[in-house]
């Protein structure tokens, strides 16, 4: 089929202006997420369900747990930036590490220099928050880097999980002495002491979640359990208290 000179420009005219009305859909979807984005976004207080997690200001996390019972075939519900999402065990271990890792070295960039924030990411969806959790843990490693500042690597595993020689949380009666539980605040601390400097190593295809070596070649793994929810589990270390097989629960 052939078209007349005014056909084609009439065709022209009507493809530039869709192109225009989509590039600018896209602007306002763009500007949308940034209003969303608060650079001095507070956290939620410690001692709160959540604590230490970026908020929106409000009463709630932006990364929330919405369901403390395991979905049939595993995995959990969480918030994101106000919408619920289903996920699986795999996916709430890398959200909880991704986000502990980002907020152990912001933190660490904000001893140096206060007002230092990531670049907001604009992603969407439980994978979304993922990476962006990784992409501020990234711009932090890179602003320490240039601060001449090493990561805030933690001291042994036992030091961690027994602070002052103390257990850390508490053991109920059915459980044994290596098994302890700890609140919410508490979890999101050991993991944000543990994550830095560690690196994911080959886990057994039965282990629900992911193991990490230290720096000292101390091993734990973080994985989702059927009972209690997100679990820290110390799969190698040389200490005779803190050795394979001592777990911490979350409440």
């Amino acid at each position: 089929m052939s078209f007349s000179y005014l056909q084609r420009r009439e065709l022209l005219r009507a493809r530039h202006a869709l192109a225009v009305a989509q590039l600018e859909l896209r602007f306002l979807r763009v500007s949308l997420a940034l209003r969303r984005f608060n650079p001095s976004q507070p956290r939620v207080p410690a001692g709160h369900p959540g604590g230490g997690r970026w908020t929106d200001g409000g009463s709630s996390a932006r990364i929330e747990r919405v369901s403390t019972r395991p979905r049939p075939g595993g995995g959990g519900t969480r918030v994101i930036r106000g919408r619920t999402y289903e996920t699986t065990p795999a996916q709430e271990v890398r959200l909880d590490v991704s986000a502990a890792h980002a907020r152990a070295l912001v933190q660490e960039v904000q001893r140096y220099e206060p007002n230092w924030r990531p670049r907001p990411s604009i992603y969407e969806g439980v994978e979304g928050e993922i990476l962006a959790n990784e992409s501020a843990a990234s711009q932090a490693a890179a602003r320490l880097r240039e601060l001449n500042r090493p990561e805030p690597v933690r001291g042994p595993m036992e030091e961690i999980l027994m602070s002052n020689g103390q257990h850390v949380g508490m053991r109920y009666r059915s459980a044994a002495d290596n098994v302890r539980t700890v609140t919410s605040p508490e979890f999101n601390t050991l993991l944000e002491a543990l994550v830095p400097g560690s690196q994911t190593v080959p886990s057994p295809p039965a282990y629900e979640g992911f193991w990490y070596r230290r720096f000292d070649g101390s091993v734990f793994g973080v994985r989702r359990s059927e009972e209690h929810g997100i679990t820290i589990d110390v799969i190698l270390n040389g200490h005779p208290t803190v050795r394979s097989g001592y777990k911490v629960h979350q409440k």
